[in-house]
């Protein structure tokens, strides 16, 4: 019980920050301080919305307690690891040490909180 409240804030809180920080670069056209280029920029904004979606929408459904929401927890989760872990090489490439040290402790707390997830919720 604890746990998915744990999980539903993670999530929801991380989903709703990279949704709204995307919404305030794009609003403010500054997409080409993140990545340069054009095309993977917009591929990579895409990614980081899904990411986004999901993760509010997994949540949301364990603050509700919804069946179905353990499953998208766990797609949540691995799309936040690969948009961390993506970031990380992004903003440890323009040697911008701060972020990508916050970064690497953010995707360290993602690992521990999806194994102790898997090993509490699952078994």
């Amino acid at each position: 019980m604890v746990l998915e409240i744990i999980n539903g804030v993670f999530t929801l809180s991380a989903g709703t920050m990279t949704f709204v920080l995307w919404v305030i670069v794009i609003l403010k056209k500054q997409g080409h301080k993140f990545i340069e280029k054009s095309f993977e920029r917009l591929f990579h904004i895409i990614a980081e919305f899904m990411m986004s979606i999901v993760a509010i929408v997994s949540g949301i459904g364990l603050l509700l307690r919804q069946i179905w929401a353990l499953p998208v927890f766990f797609l949540a989760m691995g799309l936040i690891l690969y948009a961390i872990v993506n970031a990380i090489g992004i903003y440890g490439e323009k040697k911008n040490r701060l972020l990508t040290l916050t970064l690497i402790s953010s995707a360290i707390i993602t690992i521990i909180l999806i194994i102790i997830s898997f090993i509490l919720l699952v078994f």
